[in-house]
């Protein structure tokens, strides 16, 4: 039986492929870049987009899901990783070592790709033709509430964190912006 440790193991297991995945050495890095706080995400046609093929739904996580909701479906995620042979106990940056560790990580990523929860926006890269509109659009209600926010590689960004009352904003722009209201 799976412990919640064992779970959390494996989620973050599989983050940290996705994250390293997405933070390829072959981008370069330029002066104006370095202190810019970005959403995490990946540019279309990246691993993790072609994990998840643009028609496969995967869970989405609103931005008015509670905490109990997103526990839910990444401990479903994190389930299917482990019954798929993703590596769950010992120290996890084992993962930057060993190629036998990260083929398994990699398969069971692969495996459960459609079972990964997206927050709605990035199910709209992946899938929405009008996804750079409905970007344009967030950001625009976004900077209607005084927080400073803009596009880059069509992702959202940020000069700083935002706060908890702003993320609240965020949040409620992006479901209007994605019609999810």
């Amino acid at each position: 039986m799976l412990t919640s440790r064992t779970r959390i193991a494996g989620a973050v297991l599989a983050a940290s492929l996705t994250l390293l995945t997405a933070c390829g050495a072959d981008e370069p890095q330029t002066a104006d870049t370095d202190d810019v706080a970005s959403l995490a995400t990946q540019s279309p046609g990246t691993a993790a987009t072609q994990a998840a093929p643009a028609g496969q739904e995967r869970p989405l996580v609103r931005p008015d899901s509670t905490r109990e909701e997103i526990d839910r479906l990444y401990a479903e995620w994190s389930t299917c990783l482990a019954e798929n042979g993703s590596p769950s106990k010992g120290d996890l940056s084992a993962v930057d070592v060993d190629p036998e560790v990260l083929a398994a990580s990699a398969n069971a990523a692969k495996a459960c790709a459609n079972k990964e929860p997206e927050r709605s926006w990035e199910h709209a890269k992946r899938t929405d033709p009008k996804y750079a509109d409905k970007l344009r659009d967030w950001i625009t209600c976004i900077r209607s509430h005084g927080i400073n926010s803009w596009e880059k590689d069509g992702a959202l960004a940020f000069e700083s964190l935002p706060s908890d009352e702003q993320r609240q904003k965020i949040n409620e722009c992006e479901m209007k912006a994605f019609s999810l209201a």
